[in-house]
């Protein structure tokens, strides 16, 4: 199980001043019945409501828990704007509102590569992530436009699970995808708090990488690595591979 921020990406999340022209070309598409004025408001709406949580994710691409889940907060933003706000609206709104990372974010040096020894070693890849907007719809186009996809066999965000990490139903999601028990998972991430300790308390085994945070003082990984390639060395390790 691998995380994104921190791990496959950056942890900082580019912001440009095209996004809300992107956004609201997305949400329109999503949204063909809306004229544009409509669409405007909606927009506008949702990126006022979102701006902590975006202004927190210029940070860091770690979701902080404190932020109010995507799904509340479209949900009131397409009432106050006089909206239907079911579950299949919701949806299509936030998925329009997961802006593609492929032109904006390049993946850290040797992510590709580990994703690629990881498949090599017979074992399987399940991306488990802290997200906003994302769904695991959004991310596969993110990974299929970076040409990752192909190394990845599922993928498990907060979003699907209902809950961010440290919370385990990330993790025991992930589990039922994958078809594994505990004990044969490996948890690679970068915060100790969110992707470590939840695992280790599951009886999985982990590895703490930082190839874009500074070297912790101290982990209860069962390995610590400073970059995916030093990531990969330990995973063939921890297998005897």
């Amino acid at each position: 199980m691998i995380d994104v921020g921190g791990t496959l990406w950056p942890n900082s999340w580019p912001f440009r001043e095209t996004d809300g022209v992107g956004r609201h070309q997305r949400v329109g598409a999503a949204m063909p019945m809306l004229d544009a004025v409509k669409v405007d408001a909606l927009v506008a709406d949702l990126i006022a409501s979102s701006r902590i949580g975006d202004e927190a994710r210029a940070i860091s691409t770690e979701t902080p828990t404190t932020i109010a889940a995507a799904e509340v907060l479209i949900a009131t933003s397409l009432t106050r704007q006089g909206l239907p706000a079911d579950d299949q609206t919701v949806a299509r709104i936030r998925r329009a509102m997961a802006l593609p990372v492929a032109d904006r974010m390049k993946p850290l040096p040797g992510a590709t590569e580990l994703l690629a020894e990881i498949r090599a070693l017979g074992l399987r890849t399940v991306i488990a992530s802290n997200t906003y907007w994302r769904d695991a719809e959004s991310y596969w186009e993110d990974f299929r436009l970076l040409g990752m996809a192909g190394y990845i066999d599922a993928i498990v965000t907060s979003v699907d699970a209902g809950h961010l990490k440290p919370h385990p139903a990330v993790f025991e999601m992930a589990m039922r995808v994958a078809g594994t028990p505990p004990e044969r998972c490996v948890v690679i991430g970068n915060r100790e708090e969110n992707d470590i300790e939840p695992a280790l308390a599951l009886g999985m085994k982990t590895i703490l990488v930082h190839p874009d945070d500074p070297k912790p003082a101290s982990s209860r990984a069962h390995a610590v690595a400073p970059d995916l390639w030093e990531c990969a060395k330990a995973l063939k390790a921890m297998l005897g591979a």
